[in-house]
């Protein structure tokens, strides 16, 4: 299960940058605020347990942030329709759980951005932590500290602090879902209802009549 989103934004007129370049560059340089953007599932030996989060050794932003193309009459209908299609589909499993479709060449000089990531990685307050590390309020955006191979004392523990809140924020989300009762093995139960069965049938003789 996957929730999704679909923002327009609008270029200014003096814009002569690649949109979808740009955009790429800024998500990859904060990556490092949102460790769950670089965490895949792995299942547990034998299916013993559910699965957990690991970091992706072979994460590769190119397979996260795509250029969506946007048919004629490029318009926000046509948009939404094609956001629509996308939304039905699956995630990869064998990847984080997350995707971004940049639509360029809309009417006005508008963009189209579609996001879709799994809810077991957002949800609620974490949401809103990603949202706001991720995004800008203003035009020009704001200086991320680089990682912690990368920065000093006080821009590392920066980072720590920001990171803390975004972790912070996943298991108040997580403490707040309702917790399910755990349920006898089906396999034990189907074993016991398969006893008492054959315990309580009889064989059966028909008469024969000549």
């Amino acid at each position: 299960m996957h929730v999704g989103s679909m923002a327009i934004f609008r270029l200014p007129e003096d814009y002569n940058g690649d949109f979808f370049e740009d955009f790429k560059a800024m998500i990859a340089s904060r990556l490092h605020i949102a460790p769950i953007l670089k965490a895949r599932l792995e299942k547990a030996p034998l299916d013993i347990d559910h699965p957990s989060w690991v970091e992706d050794d072979q994460f590769d932003i190119d397979r996260h942030i795509f250029r969506g193309s946007l048919p004629a009459p490029h318009d926000r209908a046509t948009l939404e329709r094609i956001v629509g299609w996308m939304h039905a589909k699956l995630l990869n499993r064998a990847r984080p759980l997350w995707e971004f479709y940049v639509f360029e060449g809309m009417k006005d000089n508008e963009i189209g951005l579609y996001s879709k990531m799994h809810h077991a990685c957002i949800d609620g307050g974490a949401g809103a932590a990603l949202t706001s590390m991720i995004y800008d309020v203003t035009p020009v955006p704001r200086e991320v500290e680089p990682p912690d191979g990368a920065q000093g004392g006080a821009g590392a523990a920066r980072h720590r602090r920001q990171s803390d809140r975004f972790l912070s924020a996943a298991l108040d989300a997580s403490r707040s879902m309702p917790r399910r009762r755990r349920r006898p093995s089906s396999c034990r139960a189907r074993a016991r209802a398969i006893s008492d069965r054959s315990c309580s049938t009889t064989p059966c003789s028909r008469s024969r009549t000549r």
